[in-house]
């Protein structure tokens, strides 16, 4: 998955050493766009040259796509100028008109803000603007093409854009710039593979390199056997798991080893397999506990909770949802510290413990507001509520109606179990 990774910056970096072209179009979607973004993040924070701005907002349509641009470089410049101007460079303190007046036609405001985004350069022989137009989502992958298309139209031998480099991304599935390629001067076009087949051909090659350190070929083969566990390919998955048990069981580190069994009692838990499930579980909880590492035990002790759930030892799986609580609470998730509330307090509930069971999803409330977490507010609530209605308590069930009414009235949905 690294050669993946690193053929893509080699392709970035490509395209900003270059000289002839001005823009590179990016088919990217959902499995490229997060590395896409993150590569061009790297290369900017390692020691790189040029001037990076680069962009995720929406594009809805072009005015308020521009709108949002402009704004989201305003926020940044309010805060980059002071330090510019202490430094010695004599910049505005705000933007200029022909950026921020709204009369005026998108495209010319784009390239107004790009023109003034490269005058804040010291020495452009030296450095370029790298402009990323890199919307999170195109809901009209014409209109951007468009809009794209007027923005680097420039006319030799002095284009307004000289000094830049603007990197767009286009869908995968609707690409009219891409189509474009015969009409469009000056552009490049590049089509990164991130998709489940590229990702695990990308994992075997190092998995099965013997040239690579070891270490890094069995990092590649617990992402390959999490992929085997995913798509259900059991038999592979804890062949995979199981040699990850052994090496990691003699040479460490704890948290792969905890991983490692674990991952061996998650093929047999989706096989119905609980006993030899538990067993793995409760294996792997060992090195977890010696490494006192929250992402290892966290994901263990939620598979305990949820396999004695299921199994109905409500009394064993209070005891796992109360030490994941625990866990959430030491490394600040809330959304898993009330998941493990309102399963702590199913848990009581089914014991027979309605008190106990009411302690804790009103704990659960509690937090949910904190949190601001609507879906979890009424599932406590509602949890609550069928408490009141089950013990006759109608006076106190009447005290909750109007909230779990109000977030219904706003759309929200209780929390899946």
């Amino acid at each position: 998955m690294r050669k993946l990774f690193e053929n893509m910056r080699l392709r970035l970096q490509a395209f900003l050493a270059q000289r002839r072209a001005l823009l590179l179009v990016v088919r990217a979607g959902p499995a490229e766009y997060l590395p896409l973004v993150s590569t061009l993040d790297g290369i900017e924070q390692d020691d790189s040259p040029d001037a990076f701005w680069v962009f995720t907002e929406p594009f809805e349509s072009t005015v308020p796509y521009v709108n949002a641009v402009v704004e989201s470089f305003r926020v940044r410049y309010v805060l980059l100028a002071p330090e510019l101007q202490k430094a010695g460079f004599d910049v505005p303190s705000a933007l200029p008109p022909e950026a921020v007046d709204p009369r005026r036609p998108a495209v010319d405001r784009l390239r107004a803000l790009l023109v003034f985004a490269r005058s804040l350069i010291d020495d452009l022989e030296t450095t370029r603007l790298v402009v990323g137009l890199l919307p999170s989502k195109i809901a009209q992958p014409l209109e951007f093409a468009q809009l794209i298309l007027a923005l680097v139209d420039h006319q030799l031998p002095e284009p307004w854009c000289h000094h830049m480099r603007i990197l767009v991304r286009e869908e995968a599935h609707k690409s009219p710039l891409s189509e474009s390629v015969r009409t469009l001067v000056a552009a490049e076009f590049y089509a990164p593979d991130m998709g489940q087949d590229a990702v695990q051909g990308s994992l075997e090659e190092e998995a099965f390199n013997a040239e690579l350190p070891l270490p890094q070929r069995m990092q590649s083969l617990l992402l390959l056997a999490g992929m085997d566990l995913a798509y259900q390919r059991f038999p592979q998955a804890s062949k995979k798991y199981a040699l990850l048990a052994r090496y990691h069981g003699a040479v460490g580190p704890k948290p792969l080893h905890a991983l490692s069994l674990n991952g061996v009692g998650e093929v047999f838990d989706r096989l119905g397999n609980k006993r030899e499930a538990r067993r793995y579980y409760e294996l792997a909880l060992v090195p977890a506990v010696q490494a006192q590492d929250p992402a290892s035990l966290i994901n263990i002790t939620g598979n305990l909770g949820n396999l004695h759930r299921l199994d109905e030892n409500w009394r064993d799986a209070f005891g796992y949802y109360e030490g994941l609580s625990l866990l959430a609470k030491a490394v600040g998730n809330d959304e898993l510290r009330l998941r493990s509330l309102e399963q702590m307090g199913f848990c009581k509930y089914k014991l027979g413990d309605v008190k106990g069971a009411w302690e804790h999803w009103n704990a659960g409330v509690i937090l949910a507001r904190e949190a601001a977490s609507k879906e979890h507010l009424l599932d406590c609530l509602e949890r609550i509520h069928g408490l009141f209605k089950e013990a006759n308590m109608a006076a106190r069930r009447r005290e909750v109606e109007p909230e779990i009414a109000e977030l219904r009235r706003q759309g929200v949905r209780p929390y899946p179990a």
